[in-house]
């Protein structure tokens, strides 16, 4: 597809243009909008940490939701065209070791209630390699939430439908009391485009037919 191919079609698209009238950043705040309105999943007054942030898409949904007495932490290494008094933004890779000590520094006032991605491979040719990345965005986003994530807290996560997926999911799941997929009708047409919804985050994992019990859990920061 040539760019100028890109762009008609992108000047056809509904959503993109009522991003565009409405001032939004990006498409990106209707599926938000979409899965906060089903699941809940940002409370009022919450932290939450947006992992590929950039343009701000989602960035400003959470702004909205958590509201003057919340923090929403953007991460993107491309600059967020969105400032807000309740948005802190941190221009890192996700795979930056400083992300986490920025991170750390962060949570000594509570952990995230919820952790969002919006990460993205770079789209090439090679299947193979697009797989493997998105693989490794999923497992990175997975790493840093199991890290700064409060006990009962939520994960959204961007996915593409690919073979490896249904592992992730189950390996994922046994860390939540709930797992959801969603595709938001604000998807574009064609896309293999899915959201994993994963709700009440269990600080331990819990085995097949085990019981949850508060010993499960270590004494650290909690909200």
């Amino acid at each position: 597809m040539t760019r100028e191919q890109w762009l008609q079609r992108r000047s056809e698209d509904a959503y993109w243009r009522m991003a565009k009238e409405m001032g939004l950043p990006s498409r990106a705040a209707f599926k938000l909008e979409e899965i906060q309105r089903r699941w809940r999943v940002i409370p009022e007054g919450g932290r939450v940490l947006d992992l590929g942030a950039s343009p701000g898409g989602m960035t400003s949904v959470a702004s909205e939701v958590v509201g003057d007495g919340g923090l929403v932490v953007a991460v993107d290494v491309e600059p967020l065209k969105l400032e807000k008094p309740n948005v802190v933004f941190i221009q890192a890779d996700v795979f930056e070791h400083r992300l986490v000590r920025e991170l750390g520094n962060l949570v000594r006032q509570g952990l995230f209630d919820v952790v969002v991605s919006d990460l993205s491979p770079h789209h090439t040719g090679d299947y193979d390699l697009l797989i493997q990345q998105h693989t490794d965005l999923l497992t990175r986003s997975r790493e840093i939430a199991y890290m700064f994530l409060k006990r009962g807290g939520n994960m959204v996560l961007k996915a593409f439908e690919h073979p490896a997926l249904r592992g992730f999911e189950r390996d994922t799941s046994m860390r939540f009391r709930k797992f959801e997929r969603y595709v938001p009708r604000s998807t574009k047409r064609g896309s293999s485009e899915v959201f994993l919804i994963f709700l009440g985050f269990r600080r331990r994992p819990v085995e097949h037919g085990q019981r949850e019990h508060p010993s499960l859990h270590p004494s650290g920061p909690r909200e």
